[in-house]
């Protein structure tokens, strides 16, 4: 069987573990820009369903044509969780890459262990789990500005101090978001002690709070930022299809 074809098949079987939840309140699609500078970096898609005692995404990440000529990575992830106190806990946490420096690359987090293949012709390896909450949910899809203290890519995790939380009004072209949003500034710190500074402003868009611009500070290199397209920003309305197009896509 394809390699893509393995990879679109995990997706489904988690997305169908996900689908059937009962008592979904939303579910809505975001896409955003990505850029840096003046370059097309790519598009960010999340699929998102909203419960009252918990959540699911499904997600994908593709670099455009322009980036393609300086890095690629393409992957899709999907997460699995609760609300404990209005705050997001994550279950369960999938990635699935390909990029210029890994090939193919396979993530799968649990509370309890993680296991992880590096390359496609590597078997899984089991790594203890990394603390704290998946960052796509903990900065994009929080109700509120996240208050650590920790967050993980589905291998490693990464201290998160809220520096900042205030109101503004954020002024856009028609394309993106213009109107009031929290803006959340924060330090994170990876466990070689490297810091970044994030900023998030989070909108209510359709009756959920989500992020609608989110940009990363790198030393000596433009910042890459993502701005939510407003025209695509809609109920979802077939999560399986896009998800298994994107994986065909790996």
């Amino acid at each position: 069987m394809p390699r893509h074809t393995d990879l679109a098949v995990i997706v489904m079987l988690l997305f169908s573990a996900v689908a059937h939840s009962e008592s979904i309140t939303s579910e809505q699609t975001y896409r955003y820009e990505a850029r840096m500078a003046v370059l097309n970096a790519g598009i960010l898609t999340l699929d998102f369903r909203r419960r009252p005692e918990g959540y699911e995404f499904l997600g994908g990440f593709e670099t455009s044509r322009a980036m393609n000529k300086y890095y690629t990575w393409n992957g899709l992830f999907a997460s699995k969780g609760a609300w404990q106190d209005g705050k997001p806990q994550t279950e369960a946490y999938l990635t699935l890459s390909k990029s210029s420096d890994d090939g193919y690359k396979v993530t799968v987090y649990g509370p309890r262990e993680t296991r992880r293949m590096r390359k496609a012709s590597d078997p899984f390896e089991t790594i203890p789990s990394p603390q704290g909450v998946d960052l796509i949910v903990a900065l994009f899809l929080s109700p509120d500005c996240f208050d650590g203290p920790k967050v993980h890519d589905g291998e490693d995790d990464y201290e998160i101090r809220l520096l900042k939380r205030r109101t503004i009004n954020v002024g856009a072209i028609q394309r993106y978001y213009s109107g009031p949003g929290i803006q959340c500034d924060y330090q994170v710190r990876d466990n070689k002690g490297r810091k970044r500074r994030i900023q998030i402003i989070l909108a209510e868009i359709n009756g959920n709070t989500v992020a609608v611009v989110a940009s990363i500070k790198i030393f000596l290199l433009p910042d890459p930022f993502f701005r939510l397209l407003m025209a695509d920003a809609r109920p979802s309305e077939s999560a399986e299809k896009s998800i298994a197009t994107a994986a065909a896509g790996l």
